[in-house]
């Protein structure tokens, strides 16, 4: 009995911080892009992520996600001249068409921001290079 319940328990763990994982992902996605810099401000993202319920689970639950996500290649981190933590989707095509859709839509882009979002483009690019 003891044995079926810590497995249900675990099962549970494992369902709960799968369900912030994708939510921290989609949160990042949608807190960058458009007339947003092409990096998400981490502060936001946890905001967004409070506002849609997950806080529940705790800052150090969220702060787990998201170093998982960098871990697992989904996200990557940066700061910018302001001294902000940006969080961005760790994918080249995502980050150009952020960066795009920022450019066309905003008379003032934060320029250092898409500078980070090219370097990383830059650098995952050289990845598949190398391959």
């Amino acid at each position: 009995m003891q044995q079926q319940r810590q497995e249900q328990t675990e099962a549970e763990r494992r369902k709960r911080t799968k369900e912030v994982y994708e939510a921290l992902i989609r949160a990042v996605d949608y807190n960058s892009g458009h007339m947003q810099p092409p990096l998400a401000k981490q502060t936001s993202v946890i905001g967004t992520l409070h506002g849609a319920g997950y806080g529940r689970f705790g800052l150090d639950e969220l702060h787990k996600a998201i170093t998982a996500a960098r871990r697992n290649g989904d996200l990557f981190r940066a700061t910018d001249d302001e001294g902000d933590t940006r969080l961005g989707i760790n994918n080249a095509e995502r980050l150009l068409e952020k960066i795009e859709t920022n450019r066309s839509r905003v008379d003032e882009p934060r320029r250092d921001v898409i500078g980070l979002a090219n370097r990383r483009r830059q650098q995952l690019r050289g990845d598949q290079d190398e391959r």
